[in-house]
Formats: structure tokens, sequence, C-alpha cells
């Protein structure tokens, strides 16, 4: 989790999936839901933030119509499912919706990190970051720009790029092989260019704002 300049939190995971984003949604009329809780001592506390997962979840429950149409209900069943499998004891972190609900007994939350960007323009930053694991064996896409929200962005020599999952906002990884030159440009907030060094990786990072019913 990467806190940026205006104080906003994007959720990024490097990886496509193998993660649970506990993000809070409740409808205007309340029926429709979605969000998280942690399990522990049979008891469930609202969670947000970013999972790692690794493993299949322990229970699996998917339905075609509304399992409920209210939170209580919601949570009662979940104990009930957790009790009926004997995880009673277990600490777990569940994800559910109106639809489905998804039950893990190994999971990492995401830390929360706050970098000085090397640059910014208006919300897009730029960060330098630590190597991803060699065991993650990443594929990157030789790119020569980017284009995110109203800003163009373009790289002076072919550059090593990944699309991450990221929310709110959009966020890419990039691996620099050679000193390149990043050319920005912006109808709000002018031209701008940037050397960075060789054998570096980067995050591009822009965030959007959350709607006023969802909460990171």
């Amino acid at each position: 989790m990467l806190r940026h300049l205006n104080g906003q939190v994007t959720k990024i995971s490097i990886s496509s999936n193998n993660y649970v984003n506990c993000t809070k949604y409740v409808s205007r009329s309340g029926l429709t839901f979605s969000g998280c809780f942690k399990h522990d001592a049979n008891q469930l506390d609202e969670t947000r933030g970013i999972y790692y997962t690794p493993n299949s979840p322990i229970i699996s429950v998917y339905r075609e119509n509304k399992i409920t149409r209210h939170l209580e209900n919601m949570k009662n069943i979940i104990l009930k499912e957790i009790e009926l499998l004997k995880f009673s004891s277990k600490k777990l972190l569940i994800s559910y919706s109106n639809y489905k609900i998804e039950v893990y007994d190994y999971f990492i939350k995401g830390q929360l990190y706050q970098f000085n960007p090397i640059y910014s323009q208006g919300n897009l930053e730029i960060y330098e970051v630590p190597p991803p694991p060699d065991e993650l064996d990443l594929a990157f896409d030789d790119c020569s720009g980017l284009g995110i929200y109203n800003h163009e962005i373009e790289f002076s020599s072919p550059t090593l790029v990944k699309g991450l999952f990221s929310t709110p906002g959009i966020t890419y990884l990039i691996h620099l092989q050679n000193t390149t030159t990043i050319s920005t440009k912006s109808a709000d907030h002018g031209s701008d260019t940037i050397m960075l060094n060789p054998d570096r990786y980067y995050l591009i990072t822009h965030p959007q704002k959350l709607t006023k019913r969802e909460k990171a």
C-alpha cells in the first residue's frame, strides 16, 4: 500500500492473482455490499487494505442469486459456515459479497509505505523501488510510452514495462536497462523531462479518488 503526496493510499499487487482487495462497499439502499472480515476467537472484525493469499480458500460459497440482502445476516451465515467446518479456533480472512464468501487461513496484509517521489506532475508520481523477487519471474513488455489519464509519457529508449493491479488509479512497474530520459506532457501541467538511471526499478503511479461509498 502506497501513500501519495496528497495522503491518498493506493493498493498495489505485482501478481495478477493471489491477493484479496479488501474495500468496503455498501449501496445507497444497503442491500448490495462487499468487504472483508478478520475472524479470531469466533469474532468478526471489519478489515481493509490488501492481503497476499497464496493458497486457495478453505471455504468457497457462490450463488447465482444473492445469498442475503442484509449484512447482519451475512455475518451469521459466515459464522455458521466456520463453525460447521470446525474452523472456529482459526484466525481467518473472509472476503464477502452478496453472491460469494471466500475464507482464507493463510494471509499476509500488505504493508503501508510512504516514499519520497523522485518526480511528480500533478497527481502523477514516480518512485524508485526495490527490485521484485527473482522467483516471481515477471513478464515485462517493451514500451516507448504510456498514457495515464491526462498525462502522456515518452521514454527516450525502449523500456520494460509491466502493468500492475492498482486501486484506486493506475500503476506501472518499469525496469530501465539504459540511462533514460522520460518526457511528460499534460494539458493541465505542461511539459517536463526527468533522467532516470539504468538497471533500476521505478513505479509510475497516479491515484484516482474512491467514490463516497467505497472505503479502502
